[in-house]
């Protein structure tokens, strides 16, 4: 994992999928995937039947008292922004990330910092791990966001994630996340509160129950021929699917908000 990082991702495609459409899509990506370093099997997309496959993510979202960033998703705003913080498993660091959406455009800009310096880091009083000006300056930036929008944790998120990238394209990436929960917060740590956990596999619509694969293809502005292919092969229909504002919802962040008609929602029961 680098110290800092820029990225241009100019599509984000997401699907609803069950698991036997997982399995075909893993086995028809295999000529032009390895795995992600994360995964348990790193070098081979091959696994026995029920073997781990993913990796835990852990992701603070920050938001303002009044959720405006979450507002602005559910508004379907063009331009919108979200400030989170990244774990992977138990390793020692975490990610502050910004990620700004223009349409279909992302710029997603990200630093690392010691995972016990998260509030100090996202205030602009620590260091990054790293002496790359480009660092510096997005750690700064990302804390005047924090300020400026009066951000606070707000929800915690924990989910398995399965991660491929492409052997054949400068940047492109499948991933299948699964068992995603969400936690009211308002600590800046990336453990586990003491409350029950709500369960997006509890709430799926009940027509869709079988549903409880997210994937997403991840590409520049040019989708490549494969996952075209992969598209058009098994059906996939794309859905706007965002795990912060459905976690919202669900968790009752939103006071007296008990409608199931939320743009986020509209997938669940």
């Amino acid at each position: 994992m680098s110290s800092f990082e820029s990225r241009f991702e100019r599509l984000e495609l997401k699907y609803l999928i069950d698991e036997a459409t997982a399995e075909r899509v893993r086995q028809d990506i295999e000529p032009f995937c390895h795995a992600d370093a994360h995964n348990p099997r790193a070098h081979s997309l091959a696994a026995r039947p029920g073997a781990a496959r993913g990796y835990p993510i852990s992701s603070l979202y920050l938001d303002s008292p009044n959720l405006a960033f979450y507002q602005a998703k559910e508004r379907g705003d063009s331009e919108r922004i979200k400030l989170r913080v990244r774990g992977y498993g138990d390793a020692p660091y975490a990610i502050l990330e910004c990620k700004r959406r223009v349409a279909d455009v992302i710029d997603k800009t990200r630093v690392t910092v010691d995972r016990k310096d998260i509030e100090r880091a996202s205030q602009g009083f620590v260091d990054p791990g790293s002496d790359h000006p480009e660092a510096q300056r997005f750690l700064a930036d990302f804390a005047r966001l924090v300020a400026s929008a009066g951000a606070e944790p707000t929800l915690l998120l924990y989910y398995e994630r399965e991660a491929y990238v492409s052997e054949v394209d400068h940047y492109a990436r499948v991933t299948f996340d699964r068992h995603i929960e969400a936690h009211r917060t308002s600590e800046w740590t990336l453990r586990r509160q003491g409350e029950a956990p709500c369960r997006f596999d509890d709430h799926w619509r009940r027509d869709d129950d079988h549903r409880s694969v997210v994937l997403e293809l991840k590409c520049h502005s040019c989708i490549p021929w494969w996952m075209t292919d992969l598209i058009r092969k098994h059906a996939l229909r794309r859905q706007s699917f965002s795990k912060y504002s459905i976690g919202v919802h669900l968790t009752g962040i939103e006071q007296g908000e008990d409608r199931i008609t939320r743009r986020s929602a509209r997938w669940m029961q």
